[in-house]
Parts: C-alpha cells; structure tokens; sequence
C-alpha cells in the first residue's frame, strides 16, 4: 500500500511539471475517436493490477499503432500477458478509422463515427477469433466533454468468451494539461468493467493514465483494482 501512494504521489507532482501533448488513442480500454497522425507511430502500455488479497492480479495490454492518414490506424496489440495467467493471451492485427459527421460551423461538436476491427491470434493454443466495434461521439461545445457510446462484438480470444456488449466513455478536459475520462464495458466477461480516473498530458508527445476499475461482475473479471497506462508519440 505504501508503494502505491508513493506511485499516486509521484503522478500527482508531474501534473505541475508536465506540458500539453497529443490525445489518447483510448479512453482506459475503449478506442478513442482520436487517429495517428500520418506517418507516425503511437505506442502505448497499460498495466490493471490488484495489491492485496484476496484476488492480488496483474494484467497487462501494449499497443501499436501507425498512421495512415485519413483519420485511419494500422494497429497491433498484445492482449492479456498476467499473472495470475490469463489463459486467452492474444494478438490482435486490425484497423481503426474515424469519420467527421459535422462540418462548417457545427465542426465544434467534432461529432464523429469510429470503425475498429482486428483479427485476434490466440498465442496459447485457442485458434483466431475477430473483435469488431463502432461508435458515435461528439463533443459538448461549452464545456468541451466528449460523450462516447457504442456496441462491440468479440470473440473468446479477447473477452474469454463470445459476447455483444454496449461500449462507452466520458473525456472531460479541466485545465491545458489534465482530463477526466471514464469508459465502461456492458457485459459479464473479462473485460467487463467501469473505470475512472484521469489522463495527464505530460511532454510533447507522451500522456499518462490513472484510474480504479470496478467489474460488472468480479467472478469473471477479477475484483477492483487499479489502472496505469503511459503512450507516446514518435
């Protein structure tokens, strides 16, 4: 417990210290409508993890994504690496394409459509599956939130099991360099639960994110716990 104060504390002096940067390519766990920027290459690792017992876990994700311009990702990520093991560690190889729906003077409400999808290969033995998802978003112009919602379709190589489920987030900027940010999986699998917390912008091309997730159900998901994701821009 100690040494996760002294993490949070740490996170916290760097909000004072940090400068503004480029977006999140997720929220926590959910795609962002944010896209790579031509040519460049966005890198990303986020850890959950539980300290204490019962159900101490530690689950990892790492993200690759390049840019095709357009608004559209070329992406790679490695999927459930923990301990205790996961059983359904996976590579997942896809896409991600945003589309703007508002132009002109409504530009501000950046309303916006985002397709994702990625063949995932099972590294343990349990064949290819494929996840699929869409979503609306669009941004409040006075108070700049932006509201995420919609559905995702996965195979057992992701989620542990075959599943449709709602998606969706809240980003809420607070001043240049801090948001807040929030998303939730619908459903009874493992990646079925909500997540609060903050991301923190922290140099000209790189971002933090901390949060506490809580499951929908901590049979399949595993008890609350906490989150931490650090990206970076090249």
């Amino acid at each position: 417990m100690k040494r996760l104060l002294l993490i949070i504390a740490c996170t916290v002096m760097m909000l004072f210290i940090s400068s503004f940067s480029q977006a999140q390519q997720t929220i926590f766990n959910i795609p962002s409508a944010d896209a790579t920027d031509k040519g460049k290459i966005y890198l990303g690792h986020a850890s959950q993890f539980r300290l204490n017992n019962p159900g101490r876990y530690w689950y990892v994700t790492d993200y690759f994504a390049y840019g095709l311009g357009n608004q559209t990702d070329l992406e790679a990520t490695l999927y459930n690496t923990s301990w205790p093991v996961s059983g359904n560690v996976s590579l997942g190889v896809g896409f991600k394409s945003t589309f703007p729906l508002l132009i002109g003077n409504h530009s501000k409400a950046e309303l916006c459509l985002t397709v994702g999808s990625q063949a995932l290969f099972s590294l343990q033995g349990n064949g290819i599956g494929v996840w699929g998802y869409s979503h609306l978003s669009g941004r409040i112009p006075k108070t700049k939130t932006r509201l995420t919602a919609g559905i995702s379709v996965g195979h057992k190589q992701l989620f542990g099991k075959n599943t449709v489920h709602f998606i969706g987030g809240v980003e809420q900027p607070v001043i240049a360099r801090i948001a807040l940010i929030a998303d939730w999986y619908s459903g009874k699998h493992a990646l079925g639960f909500a997540t609060f917390g903050g991301s923190i912008l922290i140099a000209k091309s790189s971002a933090i994110t901390v949060g506490y997730q809580v499951p929908n159900d901590s049979k399949v998901a595993g008890k609350p716990g906490f989150t931490f994701g650090i990206t970076k821009f090249f």
